[in-house]
Parts: structure tokens; C-alpha cells; sequence
């Protein structure tokens, strides 16, 4: 048939192409926060063909062994997900952070559960020893002309352990507001941001301490750039060795 010399030729081409394609290569680049302020480490970088998966270094940088149809899935819990053909990748790579709260170390939060129980049992304590029911913050109602006798109103706001109790109050919260900082900004979550020895970190800890009312909101992303930020401020007013 005249046609065959044609299709062969066809054939041949598109098996050639095919198999050009396929040719599996090294693919490397740097993965970065969107806004471009973090490398982030740590993500998983996978070739859902190969299940081939390395993690990015502390730098961000990755490099990877795919055939450009390859899919490579970028993965990390703080991050969302991201797919790209191995042909489509840039040297750069951006990931969106997830909206989500720090996550607590577990014996921190175990060791704030129990403190919180023990500051509360402490409350209980002073309010029976005072012979209180409202911890020394008694409602506007007993003031009223029935319920319970008027003078317990004055007796819990105005008697030494009705002040007693509200400052032991304004102790157990200021207590939590302590640890809840505590629990995001501590030695261990600082040094996986920027490796520091002991002195400098003990100085940085002490120095950049954030109030609870900034670090009550942070994310991993926001306790980053918080560090990396004023960490840089503090080797610059550090006097050089």
C-alpha cells in the first residue's frame, strides 16, 4: 500500500516523541511563602508516579528526578497543597500558608491544663476560706431589695477578702495570658526558626518577649516572620564579639 511508507514514518515520529518526553531529568528550585518573606523547610516534594518524595532543606530548596508529565505534589501540614507538571516548574515555588492556630506541643498543653486546674482550685480555696460566693465581684442585683441580704454585696466588694480574691483573679488570668505565650514562644519554637546557643537566646527570649495580645492570634507563619524579623534587630544592636 503507498500509505504504509507514510504511517510508518508517523509512527515512528510520535513514538520518538513520546519517548523524548519521557526522558527523566533532575528538576530543582526554592519554595517560598507567597509574599516571599519565608524559604520554607520541611515541605514534601512528590512525584505521585514514582512516589519519589525528598524534603526541602532549611533553605528551601528542593531537587527532585521526574519526566516532564510527571505530577509533583508539594505538601507540608502548615501549607496548602500544591500540584504542578513536572514541564510547568518554575525555578520558584509559592505556597499559601492555612489559617491555622499553633499547633501546641503536647506536654506544654498538658502541663497548662494542669496549672490552669490548679490556679482554679486555689480560687475555690481562698473563696470557701473568705466565706465568699462571687470571688469577691458580686453582682448589681443584690442590691435589690430581695434575693439574697444586701450585705453580702458589700461584704464581697468591700471586705479584705473580697480584694483578696480579685487579685488573686487578676493573678490567674494575667497566669494564663503567661502561658499562653509561653507555649508559642519558647525556646524550641525560636531555635526551629533561627539555631541560637544558650546566652543569645536567653537574651533574645527576654528582649522580644511579645505581649499576649499581639501572640494570641499568631500562626506558625506570623511567629517566623515575627523572629526572623527581630532577630535581625537584635544582631544589629548586638555589640560584635
Amino acid at each position: 500500500m503507498p500509505n504504509k511508507p507514510i504511517i510508518f514514518c508517523l509512527f515512528l515520529f510520535f513514538t520518538l516523541s513520546y519517548s523524548f518526553a519521557q526522558v527523566s531529568k533532575r528538576y530543582t528550585g526554592t519554595i517560598y511563602s507567597i509574599d516571599s518573606t519565608l524559604l520554607i523547610k520541611n515541605v514534601d516534594v512528590i512525584n505521585l508516579r514514582t512516589q519519589q518524595m525528598i524534603r526541602s532543606d532549611f533553605d528551601g530548596s528542593f531537587g527532585i528526578d521526574a519526566n516532564p508529565m510527571d505530577s509533583i505534589a508539594f505538601v507540608h501540614p502548615h501549607w496548602t497543597r500544591k500540584s504542578v507538571l513536572a514541564r510547568e516548574l518554575t525555578k520558584d515555588i509559592y505556597l499559601q500558608k492555612k489559617a491555622l492556630v499553633i499547633e501546641e506541643i503536647v506536654i506544654m498543653g498538658n502541663t497548662k491544663a494542669a496549672k490552669i486546674r490548679e490556679l482554679e482550685q486555689m480560687k475555690k480555696d481562698y473563696n470557701v476560706k473568705g466565706g465568699l460566693y462571687y470571688s469577691g465581684e458580686p453582682p448589681w442585683y443584690l442590691l435589690l431589695p430581695f434575693g439574697m441580704p444586701t450585705v453580702t454585696y458589700f461584704y464581697e466588694k468591700f471586705s479584705k477578702a473580697g480584694r483578696d480574691a480579685r487579685r488573686f483573679d487578676a493573678f490567674m488570668k494575667q497566669e494564663i495570658k503567661n502561658m499562653e505565650v509561653d507555649q508559642i514562644f519558647n525556646k524550641s519554637t525560636i531555635t526551629d526558626v533561627i539555631p541560637m546557643d544558650t546566652e543569645e537566646l536567653e537574651k533574645f527570649m527576654v528582649e522580644y518577649r511579645p505581649d499576649f495580645e499581639v501572640a494570641q492570634y499568631w500562626t506558625t507563619y506570623d511567629l517566623h516572620v515575627y523572629v526572623k524579623k527581630h532577630y535581625k534587630e537584635f544582631k544589629e544592636k548586638s555589640p560584635s564579639k
